[in-house]
């Protein structure tokens, strides 16, 4: 069974991607991630990405690291803005107003789909005469 078809937990996310899940969206805000339309960081890999990221750093420790040298740290310092911006994208989020209670509302009771079909002009009658 493929990954994203089932729960995987911290130790097989570490093996897998070499980052802990708090890690993730850091790891494809660099490397990339089609799955959400994020480009990434052209010439940095997962493989990069983890190495930049191990130890336990984040995106906001990077800049401090020392680890953004040479063309590929160049890359990222100069798509920053973009990198933390494909972060955010990326994160869950974890803050959702709710109801305290259930308020007993019903939902918006769907269309028929005839009428829609009606409504819309999109019903062609046969034609007649014969076949």
């Amino acid at each position: 069974m493929r990954p994203g078809h089932r729960f995987i937990g911290t130790a097989q996310m570490t093996a897998r991607y070499h980052v802990s899940p708090r890690q993730y969206p850091d790891l494809r805000a660099l490397c990339g991630d089609s799955s959400d339309n994020i480009p990434g960081i052209k010439g940095i890999g997962a493989k990069t990405a983890a190495t930049l990221l191990s130890g336990g750093l984040t995106l906001d420790d990077l800049p401090a690291s020392g680890r953004l040298v040479g063309g590929k740290g160049a890359a990222i310092t100069a798509a920053w803005e973009q990198v933390l911006t494909w972060r955010s994208m990326i994160r869950m989020r974890t803050v959702m107003p709710l109801a305290a209670k259930p308020t007993g509302a019903g939902t918006v009771p769907l269309p028929i789909p005839g009428q829609v079909i009606a409504t819309l002009g999109l019903w062609r009658r046969p034609l007649a005469g014969p076949v």
